[in-house]
């Protein structure tokens, strides 16, 4: 009987962290991640993008998929985030802002 336990918790346990791979940032921890880095940062941070539009060189767009969650809404995972790069005065790009989506 108590082995089954110890399988039945295992097994939980298991459901639970493999859950836990989708939006593993909230929205606030993905935009301070974002706000203010530079496109390596961001990568060092979050890995590469899903998508990228370059279609303004200015202004690019990342699109993450399932990286984020929404605590507000009972940590739904965001289906993508982009987020939008300009250059700073040093002529970097820099993160400038996030869109949730």
């Amino acid at each position: 009987m108590l082995q089954g336990l110890q399988k039945f918790a295992l097994v939980a346990i298991f459901v639970i962290l493999v859950g836990c791979g989708a939006g593993t940032h909230s929205r606030g921890q993905f935009t301070g991640h974002v706000v203010g880095s530079t496109e390596e940062q961001v990568t060092s941070k979050l890995g590469k993008p899903a998508d990228v539009d370059a279609k303004d060189p200015n202004r690019p767009r990342w699109i993450y998929k399932g990286k984020t969650f929404d605590p507000d809404n009972f940590n739904k995972v965001d289906e993508k985030v982009m987020i939008i790069f300009e250059k700073n005065a040093e002529g970097k790009l820099i993160g400038k802002d996030v869109i949730f989506g």
